[in-house]
C-alpha cells in the first residue's frame, strides 16, 4: 500500500513508449469486449509492473464500472492467475514473509518506520532474502516488483495482516506520523474503532485540497467505517466529493445520494454538486431538480455561498448540453444566492460568462476571476473565440508552470483535482486543434487521457476531439479515443457518423461519406457546445450558431461558397475564395478550402490552379500533422496523373462521358468528393443524352426519384440545366 500517498498520476509523466504500450493494450481489451478507460490502463500498468498479460487478467476480473472509471480501482488489485504463477514457488522464510508483508502493507514507503515496525536494522534489510525483494534508496523503500505485494496480501492469513498492521500503526505513532498510525489503526482492527474516524477525515480533506482524490477517497471511507455520526456523514461527504472530482460518478452518487436527507444543512449543500455531476453524466440531463426546495433556509453566509457554488455547476452542466431554459433557471439562482452570501459577483460572473459563451450568446464581457477553471480556462476559451488562439493557449501554458496555488471560485478546494484538469487538458488540446497544430492537439489529449477522464469535460467534447484529431492524423480513431467513447458514462453519448464519414470521404468513398453525414443530418445533426470542424465537404449545412473563433467560422463559409456557387460565377469568384483562403491562419483550416478549391478547379476545367491548389493543400495539410488528408491529396494527383497519362496516350481511344461497361469512368474522378454514387449515375445518363423516363427505367427507379436527382444534381454542380450538365461532364472528361 505504500503507492497511497503517491497515487494519482500526473500530466506529462509518460513516455512514448508507455502511451504506446496502453494504445496496445486498450486496443486488445476492445477486441475481448473488455473496454477500458486508458487512466485505468494505465494505473493498471503501473500497479502490475508493467506486465502486460496481468493487465489483461486484472481488466478481466474487475467490473465494467472499474474498467471505466466510473469506480475507483479496488486496492489490493485482483490477484490473477499470471501474479500467482509468478510467485507461488517463492520460497520465503517465516521473518523474511512478515517483513515483506509489513512493507506492502505500509501507507508510507519511509525507511525508519519500517525498520521500527520490523524490529531489524538498515543492513538485515539489505541483505539475504530481503534484499532480492526489496530496495531501499535515499530513506525510501520499495517493492522491487508491486506484484508481489498483491499477492502478499491475498495470501496473507487474516492474523498475519492484522499483526502487521498493529506494528505499522506503534511505529508511526513512535515517528509522529498520526494520519498513518490511523490509517494502520482503521485497516488492523478487528472492530470498529470511532477514534481513529476523526484523524482519517482530516488527513482526507488535506489530501483532497491536494488534488490526490484516490488517497483521500482510501482515507475517507475508511473513516467512515469506523466512524459514529455525525462524523461518519463528513467522512461520506469527503469520500463522495472525492470519488467525483476524481470522475468516480458511480461512487459519488452511492455515497452521496443518502445525504441529501441528512439534518445538517452543510452536508446537504455539500453532497449536492456531486450528486447532480454524477447523475447527469449516468442520465444525459441535469435532473430536474425545484432549487426553492433546496436552498438554505437560514440567512448563512457559507451556506448561500455554497448554495451559488451549486447552482453554478448545474447551469454550467445545462449550457454544455444545449438546455438553455433549464441554465437560465439556475442563473437565476446563482444571482440570487450570491447576493445573499455578499460575494459581490464573485461565484455570479465567472459562473454566467462562462455559461453564455457556451451558448453562443456571449456578450463583449469578460468579468476578472480567480482560479484554473474560473478564470484561466474561461479566459482562454474567450480570447479564441474572440479571435486570438494564440492569447487563449498563452493563458492555459500558465497552468503548467504558475508556482501559486490559486483559489477557484467555483470548484475551491478542488483546483488540482482530475476532473478540472481534465477540463484545462481538453480546453487547451481543442485551442491547439482550432489552431491548426492537429499532431502536437493529438499528443497533448492523448498523453492527458493517460492520467485523467478526459472524455467527460463539456459533455463529452474530449471523446469527440479525441476521435476528430485521431481520423485527420490515421484516418480512423484509434485504440485510444475508441476506448474514451466507448467507456464514456452513459449519459454522454458521442455520435460517429461524422467521424466515419470523414474516414470514408479521407479513402475516397465519397458516397458512404454522404451517407453518413446525412444520417448524422437525420439525427439531429448533434455537435458538442464548443465547435470542432467535421466535414462540410460533402455534408449538409447546418445553419446554427457554433461556439469557435471567426477564422474556423470563414473556413466554413468559404467551404459552403465553392459547393453552392454556379458556374457562371465560378471564373470571377474563384479568385476571391482565392484570396481570402490566404488570410487564413489555421494550416488545417486552409488546406481543407484549398482541397475543395482544387477539387472544384478541376470541375471547372481549370487543370493548372486545380493541381496548384492540391499541392497547397497536401503542403498545409503537412505542415499540421493531418496526414491522413495529407496522403488523401497524394491520392487524389495520383489518380488525376494516371487520368491524362491516359488521355494523352495516342494508342488509347478518347474518353468518352460515359461507356456501356462503366458509366461512371470519365467522370468519377473529377465529381467524386462532390456526389454519391447513384447522382455520378444519374449525372453521365443525362450527360448522354438520356430522358428521365430512361434513366429511371436503366435504374430501376421512379421517375420521381430521378428528378429529384437531377434537381439535387443542379444545385450541387451550380449549372441551370441539361446542357450546361453536360457541358461540365466533358469537360471534366477531357481534365481527367
Amino acid at each position: 500500500m505504500t503507492t497511497v500517498w503517491q497515487d494519482d498520476l500526473r500530466l506529462g509523466q509518460h513516455s512514448t513508449d508507455e502511451r504506446e504500450l496502453t494504445a496496445d493494450i486498450a486496443a486488445g481489451l476492445l477486441s475481448d469486449e473488455l473496454p477500458t478507460a486508458p487512466h485505468v490502463i494505465t494505473r493498471l500498468l503501473r500497479g502490475l509492473n508493467g506486465d502486460v498479460l496481468a493487465v489483461r487478467e486484472a481488466a478481466a476480473a474487475l467490473s465494467g464500472a472499474h474498467r471505466s472509471g466510473q469506480r475507483m480501482l479496488p486496492s489490493p488489485l485482483p490477484l490473477v492467475p499470471s501474479i500467482e504463477g509468478a510467485f507461488s514457488r517463492v520460497a520465503l522464510d517465516a521473518d523474511t514473509r512478515a517483513v515483506l508483508l509489513t512493507a506492502a502493507l505500509s501507507i508510507d514507503d519511509r525507511v525508519e518506520p519500517l525498520l521500527d515496525a520490523c524490529g531489524c536494522t538498515a543492513d538485515e534489510l539489505l541483505q539475504g532474502g530481503l534484499a532480492e525483494h526489496l530496495t531501499a534508496s535515499n530513506g525510501r523503500f520499495a517493492l522491487h516488483d508491486p506484484r508481489m505485494g498483491i499477492w502478499l496480501d491475498h495470501t496473507a492469513a487474516p492474523l498475519e495482516s492484522v499483526n502487521a498492521h498493529a506494528r505499522l500503526e506503534r511505529a508511526h505513532r513512535e515517528h509522529g506520523n498520526q494520519a498513518a498510525a490511523d490509517w494502520h489503526a482503521a485497516c488492523g482492527a478487528v472492530t470498529r474503532r470511532p477514534e481513529v474516524a476523526r484523524a482519517l477525515t482530516t488527513a482526507a480533506r488535506e489530501l483532497s485540497l491536494l488534488g490526490s482524490m484516490e488517497s483521500a477517497f482510501a482515507f475517507a471511507t475508511a473513516a467512515a467505517e469506523h466512524a459514529d455520526d455525525p462524523q461518519r456523514e463528513t467522512a461520506r461527504l469527503i469520500a463522495g466529493t472525492s470519488a467525483a472530482a476524481a470522475g468516480c460518478f458511480d461512487d459519488a452518487n452511492e455515497l452521496l445520494a443518502g445525504l441529501l436527507q441528512s439534518e445538517d444543512a452543510a452536508t446537504r449543500i455539500g453532497a449536492l454538486p456531486g450528486v447532480l455531476l454524477a447523475q447527469t453524466c449516468a442520465r444525459g440531463w441535469v435532473p430536474a431538480l425545484e432549487p426553492a426546495e433546496l436552498r438554505p433556509q437560514v440567512s448563512d453566509a457559507h451556506h448561500w455561498c455554497a448554495w451559488a457554488r451549486t447552482a453554478g455547476l448545474a447551469a454550467l452542466m445545462c449550457a454544455e448540453r444545449g438546455a438553455t431554459p433549464a441554465m437560465r433557471t439556475w442563473l437565476a439562482e446563482v444571482r440570487e444566492a450570491d447576493a445573499r452570501a455578499g460575494a459581490g459577483g464573485e461565484v455570479r460572473d465567472p459562473t454566467a460568462a462562462l455559461c453564455w459563451m457556451l451558448t453562443g450568446d456571449a456578450d463583449d464581457a469578460n468579468p476578472y476571476a480567480d482560479g484554473p477553471f474560473s478564470g484561466t480556462m474561461s479566459a482562454a476559451l474567450r480570447a479564441a473565440v474572440t479571435g486570438d488562439v494564440d492569447e487563449g493557449l498563452q493563458l492555459m501554458a500558465g497552468t503548467h508552470t504558475s508556482l501559486i496555488d490559486e483559489h477557484d471560485p467555483l470548484v475551491p478546494g478542488f483546483e488540482h483535482s482530475p476532473l478540472v484538469e481534465a477540463y484545462l487538458a481538453v480546453t487547451e488540446s481543442l485551442l491547439l486543434f482550432w489552431r491548426g497544430d492537429i499532431e502536437v492537439a493529438r499528443e497533448r489529449l492523448s498523453t492527458a487521457s493517460l492520467s485523467l477522464p478526459v472524455g467527460i469535460p463539456f459533455a463529452g467534447l474530449g471523446a469527440t476531439l479525441a476521435q476528430r484529431l485521431d481520423t485527420a492524423t490515421l484516418g480512423a480513431p484509434g485504440p485510444l479515443s475508441q476506448a474514451l467513447t466507448v467507456t464514456l458514462p452513459d449519459g454522454i453519448r458521442i455520435d460517429g457518423l461524422v467521424d466515419a464519414g470523414l474516414s470514408a470521404y479521407l479513402d475516397g468513398e465519397s458516397e458512404q461519406a454522404a451517407t453518413d453525414l446525412a444520417l448524422w443530418r437525420d439525427r439531429g445533426a448533434p455537435e458538442p457546445a464548443l465547435s470542432v470542424a467535421g466535414l462540410e465537404e460533402v455534408g449538409p449545412f447546418v445553419d446554427r450558431v457554433r461556439v469557435e473563433p471567426p477564422e474556423s467560422s470563414e473556413a466554413r463559409e468559404l467551404i459552403h461558397r465553392i459547393r453552392s456557387l454556379p458556374e457562371t460565377s465560378w471564373r470571377h469568384a474563384h479568385s476571391e475564395i482565392s484570396e481570402a483562403c490566404r488570410r487564413l491562419g489555421s494550416s488545417f483550416d486552409r488546406g481543407r478550402v484549398e482541397a475543395l478549391l482544387g477539387s472544384t478547379c478541376l470541375l471547372h476545367g481549370d487543370l493548372a490552379a486545380g493541381r496548384r491548389h492540391l499541392r497547397a493543400a497536401r503542403r498545409l495539410f503537412d505542415d499540421s500533422g493531418a496526414h491522413a488528408w495529407r496522403d488523401a491529396m497524394d491520392a487524389r494527383m495520383s489518380r488525376l496523373h494516371v487520368a491524362q497519362a491516359a488521355a494523352s496516350d495516342p494508342m488509347t481511344d478518347p474518353i468518352t462521358v460515359i461507356r456501356d461497361d462503366d458509366p461512371l469512368a470519365a467522370g468519377r474522378a473529377a465529381w467524386e468528393t462532390l456526389l454519391t454514387q447513384r447522382e455520378l449515375e444519374v449525372a453521365m445518363r443525362v450527360a448522354a443524352g438520356g430522358e428521365n423516363r430512361e434513366i429511371a427505367k436503366a435504374l430501376d427507379v421512379s421517375v420521381r426519384t430521378v428528378e429529384v436527382h437531377v434537381g439535387r444534381l443542379f444545385d450541387k454542380l451550380g449549372v441551370r440545366n441539361r446542357v450546361e450538365l453536360a457541358v461540365m461532364a466533358h469537360r471534366a472528361g477531357r481534365v481527367f
